[in-house]
């Protein structure tokens, strides 16, 4: 089995080059990810918009779509490479090798695709996952129809879905504020909490109750937003709100606790 990594998004949310970024121990983001690959399948890739911008020794496979998404980069991969394919994105800062170990064991090669299945919204993950030659080859049918959503794209092949054996492991870091919660739980670890979160104006509005009890994995109180803004699709960034906890204004890096009380407080209509 061959492994690309695909590394070829611009990072306008993180402001910079995520596989460069090193993590808490001093390690290149790509490193790691590279290292990871190269102890589970026979050829390591990087996938990258262009030829000739590679940051590492890794063999380059640039987009034949170049701006299309990861869609055209499997599209490109199948021309450069045969299947099956373990398709890895550069930004999961808290994957491990259990995690693939586990991906690639499980791996249905009758199906055209195996994947985990997202711990929040349940649907499958497409950034992680082994795509088949008959997937690669339906990639490329896609990327030429214009389809840049990987979701849907994978959906449509009817993947084995695995529930996650470490439900973090492929939390990604699109932010400055999600990148400090993923070097937080590797600092510290992942542990479930139990919280209180309460909304006003229009989160209330989207979410349908003034409060909920929320079980979460989250350490920071950015992490803990996002959750529940991707499980419910909430319009609002951290940007334009604020958030208190157990009654105090705070800032959006202060820690998660069991048994906290949490608030999140968009602007005023009219204020």
């Amino acid at each position: 089995m061959n492994a690309i990594i695909l590394a070829g998004g611009e990072s306008r949310r993180m402001g910079r080059n995520k596989a460069l970024i090193e993590r808490p121990d001093g390690v290149r983001q790509i490193d790691f990810i590279a290292g990871l690959a190269a102890g589970c399948c026979d050829s390591v890739y990087l996938s990258l918009r262009e030829e000739g911008e590679g940051f590492c020794d890794l063999p380059v496979i640039a987009d034949q779509h170049p701006g299309a998404g990861p869609v055209a980069a499997l599209s490109s991969a199948a021309v450069a490479c045969d299947g099956p394919l373990l398709v890895i994105s550069c930004d999961l800062f808290l994957l491990d090798a259990a995690t693939l170990d586990y991906l690639i064991k499980h791996r249905d090669p009758e199906r055209a695709a195996t994947c985990f299945r997202n711990r929040i919204d349940g649907r499958a993950e497409p950034l992680c996952a082994i795509y088949e030659a008959s997937a690669l080859e339906a990639s490329g049918v896609a990327a030429e129809e214009g389809r840049r959503c990987v979701r849907k794209f994978l959906e449509s092949l009817d993947p084995l879905i695995l529930d996650l054996p470490s439900p973090a492991a492929l939390d990604n870091s699109n932010t400055p504020e999600d990148l400090a919660e993923s070097f937080v739980k590797l600092r510290d670890g992942v542990t479930s909490k139990m919280v209180k979160v309460s909304y006003f104006a229009k989160l209330r509005e989207v979410r349908g109750v003034s409060e909920e009890s929320v079980e979460t994995l989250a350490c920071t109180a950015a992490g803990l937003y996002e959750e529940i803004s991707f499980r419910h699709r909430f319009p609002l960034g951290l940007d334009m709100l604020r958030v208190a906890i157990n009654g105090d204004f705070s800032s959006w890096d202060a820690k998660v606790a069991d048994g906290d009380e949490f608030v999140f407080l968009p602007p005023v209509a009219g204020g």
